[in-house]
């Protein structure tokens, strides 16, 4: 699933391509992920322009000119493409935006599990933010070493891994980011969260920024399906030094990295250098 960096990336990369275009017309091939009618979709889209592209954790969010978002969540194979007006759809492109500018934008997902939702903008907070109960965006000057323990603290009895990805705790970061963040800061991803001392936190709050901000600098990590804006792969993958290498040698040590299922999820880890 793309995570913070990933969704950061497009972002910006929407930000910086198509703020300001007009969406001419919408086609909708696959409306099952709508939260509303193709019908509706069309009318509420076409004609509006795009003016500003946000993001809260892994939700991007597409302002428009008539009072309305797209709330977009790309789940497990989601993306964003954009393409020239000659470029033929796939069968796993479910909606197309046909801009001002002559560029199209493709919604596509593979497995069908991203989705659109149309909100009013004055009621986003309200039914989106608010409800889903997100915790401090890392990347931001709020998110300090101090609320991150704090946060931790109301998880102490609660393996850190799965703290990391509770979103209520920190927005954004999932299952890659958790596993860099704890092995740069040598901690054992069972570790229960109230465990941890306070040099510990400090320096899992330092790995966490770390590995999130060179990410972004990397455009995102494709270690599966993730491609950016473009098409391109992010190529932060390359710098990972413990997601998806399960028994390659640890770069610090030596000792081959290892995968365990914790809380419903795989975590990576090196059982020598982390404890």
């Amino acid at each position: 699933m793309p995570e913070l960096p990933e969704v950061e990336t497009i972002r910006r990369q929407l930000e910086r391509e198509v703020r300001g275009r007009r969406i001419r017309s919408v086609q909708v091939r696959f409306a099952g992920r709508l939260n509303v009618s193709v019908k509706s979709f069309g009318k509420t889209v076409a004609g509006a322009v795009i003016d500003g592209i946000g993001r809260r954790a892994k939700l991007l969010l597409i302002g428009l000119s008539n009072g309305w978002t797209m709330v977009v969540h790309l789940k497990m194979t989601g993306r964003f493409l954009l393409v020239a007006p000659t470029a033929r759809p796939t069968k796993h492109t479910h909606v197309v935006f046909h801009l001002s500018g002559g560029k199209d934008l493709f919604f596509e997902d593979v497995r069908k599990f991203g989705f659109i939702k149309l909100v009013r903008t004055d009621e986003l907070d309200e039914k989106i933010i608010r409800k889903e109960g997100y915790g401090p965006e890392p990347l931001e000057p709020g998110f300090t070493a101090d609320r991150f323990a704090a946060c931790l603290m109301r998880f102490k009895n609660k393996r850190i891994k799965p703290t990391l990805m509770d979103q209520t705790c920190v927005a954004g970061v999932g299952n890659i980011y958790a596993d860099e963040a704890l092995w740069r800061s040598r901690i054992k991803p069972d570790r229960r969260a109230g465990t941890l001392e306070e040099r510990e936190i400090k320096e899992l709050h330092r790995s966490l920024l770390g590995s999130l901000k060179e990410s972004i600098r990397e455009r995102g990590t494709s270690a599966d399906a993730y491609l950016d804006l473009y098409g391109r792969p992010g190529t932060y993958v390359k710098r990972l030094k413990a997601y998806g290498r399960e028994g390659e040698p640890c770069s610090r040590c030596g000792r081959r990295l290892v995968r365990v299922r914790l809380a419903g999820r795989s975590a990576h880890y090196c059982p020598k250098c982390q404890h």
